[in-house]
Parts: C-alpha cells; sequence; structure tokens
C-alpha cells in the first residue's frame, strides 16, 4: 500500500455549477517508503503549494499513514520498516504546509499495531489501527496521550473481523465512515460503541461525471465549515473529490500529486488542536504558578525593607 500525505488548502472554487465553498483546508498522507511528504494542495488553483517531509517518515523506510490536522498542528503516524508497527503519534507544526520539527510525540494507543487512520471529532483524536496484522480496531484518545475507553473492535456483517482498511473518518451522526479494504473504493458505516457494520450505508467516492473512482484511500469530513456534511475522498491515488453523502457528485479537483507515490490518508484542516501540544502540563503549570507567587512575595519584602 502507498503512503503518502496531501493538505488541501485555500478557498473551494465552484466546479461546472457545484456550489462554492470557503476557506476549506486538508491534508493527504503518501506512502513513500522513506521520504513520504505531506503535500498542501490550494484547491482553487488546484495546484501544490507546500510540501514538507516529517521527520519519521525521513527515518529509514518508514511508510507514511494517518494524519489529521488541527489548527497549526499535523498529527501524524508511520508504519516502521515498511510494513511494521507504529511507534506512536508525532506531532508536527503545519505552518500553511511548510511544517517543520516535531514538537511532540505519544506512545501507539495499541501497542504492536499499525497506525493507519486518525481522525478527529467530538473532542477526541480516535486512531484506526491494526494493519496489516489485523483486526482493525479504533481506538479513542484525548489528543494528547491518554486512551479514551477501550478499542473497538470493527467486525463485517458476516461477523467476520476487518482486517484491512485504509479510509476513515467519523460523521456527524458519530458513526464510523471506513472502506472495507486496502485501495477499496467502497465505505461502509460503523458502530461506534459495537464496532459492528451497519448494513445498507455503502457509499463510494464519485470522480467526474459520475463515474465511480476506480480506489479510494482516504476520506474526511468537517461539518463545522462550509464544507457541511459533504465527504471529501482520495480518487485513484492521484485526485480529490467533494461528493455528498449520498453519492452525489458536487465537484471534482483534478490534482496530480507529484513528487508522491499516491494518496492514503486525508484530513481536512480543522479549527484548533484537541489539547494544543504546546500547553504546559498540570504540574508544570502549579510550578509555575508557585514561582510566581514567590517571586511576589520576595518582591514585597524588599520594597518594605
Amino acid at each position: 500500500m502507498r503512503s503518502s500525505i496531501l493538505v488541501l488548502a485555500g478557498s473551494m472554487v465552484a466546479l461546472a455549477g457545484a456550489p462554492a465553498y470557503a476557506d476549506v483546508l486538508g491534508i493527504q498522507n503518501n506512502a513513500a517508503f522513506g521520504n513520504g511528504p505531506i503535500v498542501t494542495v490550494d484547491l482553487t488553483t488546484q495546484t501544490i503549494i507546500n510540501s514538507f517531509i516529517p521527520q519519521q517518515a525521513g527515518i529509514g523506510t518508514n511508510n507514511g499513514r494517518g494524519v489529521e490536522v488541527l489548527g497549526n498542528f499535523v498529527y501524524y503516524t508511520e508504519l516502521t520498516n515498511g510494513f511494521g508497527p507504529s511507534s506512536g503519534i508525532y506531532v508536527a507544526p503545519f505552518n500553511g504546509g511548510a511544517g517543520g520539527a516535531d514538537i511532540k510525540s505519544f506512545a501507539n494507543p495499541v501497542p504492536g499495531t499499525g497506525i493507519v487512520d486518525l481522525a478527529a471529532a467530538n473532542g477526541e483524536l480516535y486512531a484506526m489501527t491494526g494493519y496489516n496484522l489485523g483486526p482493525e480496531v479504533v481506538q479513542a484518545t484525548d489528543g494528547n496521550g491518554t486512551n479514551i475507553g477501550g478499542p473497538i473492535t470493527l467486525t463485517n456483517t458476516n461477523g467476520s473481523n476487518l482486517a484491512s482498511s485504509d479510509g476513515f473518518t467519523v460523521l456527524p451522526n458519530g458513526n464510523f465512515l471506513i472502506n472495507t479494504g486496502d485501495a477499496i473504493n467502497s465505505y461502509n458505516q460503523y458502530n461506534p460503541i459495537t464496532g459492528a457494520e451497519i448494513a445498507g450505508t455503502t457509499i463510494q467516492a464519485i470522480g467526474p461525471g459520475g463515474t465511480a473512482c476506480g480506489s479510494s484511500t482516504g476520506v474526511d469530513n468537517n461539518s463545522s465549515t462550509a464544507l457541511g456534511t459533504d465527504l471529501v475522498f482520495d480518487c485513484n491515488f492521484n485526485s480529490l473529490v467533494v461528493d455528498t453523502f449520498n453519492g452525489t457528485s458536487l465537484s471534482f479537483v483534478s490534482q496530480t500529486l507529484t513528487g508522491t507515490s499516491g494518496g492514503e490518508d486525508i484530513s481536512l484542516v480543522q479549527a484548533g488542536p484537541i489539547t494544543p501540544p504546546s500547553v504546559p502540563e498540570p504540574a508544570s503549570l502549579a510550578l509555575l504558578g508557585t514561582g510566581v507567587a514567590l517571586l511576589g512575595l520576595v518582591t514585597r519584602r524588599r520594597a518594605r525593607g
């Protein structure tokens, strides 16, 4: 499977009579085995405007997979040595797509597994992990290294475990939307509590002219922006499409991912981080407060003397 990260940026202009959307940003993860970039795309001009290789992508044969952009922070994951387990979730500055050195990392919420996708919703950061060792599970975290509840094992309608997938987002109704295999253009909703596939919920990525994409390896939505309740899909490793929930194509963005080997995970850029990585932890804040209080006491004593 390929791994690359693509960031969508700018205002999206209506194409062929489609509605216009403003201030839509996003990201896609590319698989390039040792140099998978995070690429920023301006949807207005349909051109790549920024690209950087995150630190972990440049180590050995690491293979980029999950990505989520929250405010000015990029959360991303790698498969070690090509298809080995992910060591953790890493955080780098976004900086309009210019990136930068990692500022934080935290351990894999399900150790020994490969984290293939990240998603954010309801104040939580979700990691879909298991690839390629299976079964696939979703683990919610606080976005700062602490798990929320236990892992949710994903199961198909026939009761078997979902063993491979590379597209995942949390819908406004709370359900998980996940594709049913590696590079498969067929997404189904899964119950966020039981992990069971919900029958009759299949959605496909639709490209130009109403033609279904041959493959799709990433999806995201952001109901808090002008994009509303629409979905952004990777299409055939070289394009992005915006579709409604019922599969009706609204617009088509033709974007060749120059310098990458194809898209994997997609993230729209959401308003801000769940827990800002740069915020001191409570113990640090308490220590800082104590120091300020002592400084004030010393200053008052000197003034009296």
